[in-house]
């Protein structure tokens, strides 16, 4: 029997849990309608998605969402002029190269203290790191490689492009293919020492509650990301000793 007509609400609401998979939705399905067509489910559990009734938290784990809650998936809208002409000028220059490219003053929408200052990120894998950084100077850019702390304070401007190396299997931007995704950008707010320093200790709880608040977070792409790069216990601690983020996901309960 095809089903078409059932509303999703109804099938969550059969689920008693707070968090469910796939199958947990078909099998609430096949509760109500045992004769339903499981070759249909696919098409059903992606209009479920659409219809805003879940959202996705982490790996084949899901949670229910309400008329005015859903969560929007990030995306830099909004760039700078800088940040624009960086961009374009890296995808013409590489166009086979993968690079994710951000900027500062991104954080803006989350911080308390804002960020004045603009500084450009550019992440490529290492054996690109030189070409970039050559290309980019030829441009007549302020361009530094792998600062630290004191190169930043000693040698960076407004818009000064930072080149650094791109770790492999980092969570993408499925909507902007060299822009960064909220995964890695809260990951590297921890593990980067030169956003590190630009960025107080201090507004790490609101950004991150505002980012949990606002945007569609996979807790399983997040926290892998955060174990390869050694601060999973970091970001597990701030979110647990200083914000009211909930986590779904199995670690994180």
């Amino acid at each position: 029997m095809e089903v078409v007509d059932f509303k999703y609400a109804d099938v969550l609401d059969s689920i008693t849990n707070d968090t469910f998979s796939r199958q947990d939705v078909l099998d609430a399905i096949l509760q109500t309608y045992p004769d339903y067509n499981t070759n249909s489910f696919d098409r059903h559990f992606s209009r479920l998605l659409n219809s805003h009734c879940a959202e996705g938290v982490g790996e084949n784990v899901y949670i229910r969402t309400k008329q005015g809650e859903v969560r929007r998936v990030y995306t830099h809208d909004f760039p700078s002029d800088a940040f624009l002409d960086v961009e374009s000028f890296l995808t013409e220059e590489f166009p086979l190269a993968d690079f994710i490219a951000w900027e500062i003053t991104q954080l803006n929408e989350f911080v308390l203290h804002l960020l004045a200052k603009n500084t450009i990120f550019v992440m490529v894998e290492h054996i690109l790191m030189d070409n970039f950084f050559y290309r980019l100077q030829d441009k007549n850019l302020s361009v530094l490689i792998s600062p630290s702390a004191d190169d930043i304070m000693r040698y960076a401007g407004h818009n000064t492009i930072i080149i650094d190396r791109l770790t492999s299997r980092y969570p993408k931007n499925k909507k902007q293919q060299h822009r960064i995704s909220i995964e890695k950008l809260i990951v590297d707010l921890f593990a980067e020492k030169t956003v590190c320093s630009m960025v107080s200790s201090g507004d790490y709880p609101t950004a991150m509650e505002t980012m949990f608040d606002q945007y569609r977070i996979n807790e399983t792409r997040l926290f892998n990301y955060a174990r390869a790069r050694c601060v999973d216990d970091k970001i597990r601690n701030v979110i647990r000793d200083q914000t009211n983020i909930r986590l779904y996901t199995d670690r994180g309960k």
